[in-house]
């Protein structure tokens, strides 16, 4: 059985933000995603959006320096 890697903190960005990072015209994506990882996401399209950058952009900060 392959190790696996522990699921993304509940205090760190989910890594699957940067699947699409770059193309955000599908916010009910994101929102999917995220329930399905337990995590929560506005359900207005555009505050999707903006959610998604954000957690984007925590992710590149949060690994830049490892």
């Amino acid at each position: 059985m392959p190790n696996l890697a522990p699921p993304t903190a509940a205090g760190e960005p989910l890594l699957s933000s940067l699947l699409a990072a770059g193309d955000t015209r599908h916010p009910a994506l994101y929102r999917d995603l995220a329930a399905r990882l337990g995590r929560q996401a506005p359900s207005a399209a555009s505050e999707t959006r903006v959610h998604w950058q954000a957690e984007a952009l925590r992710v590149q900060r949060l690994f830049r320096h490892r």
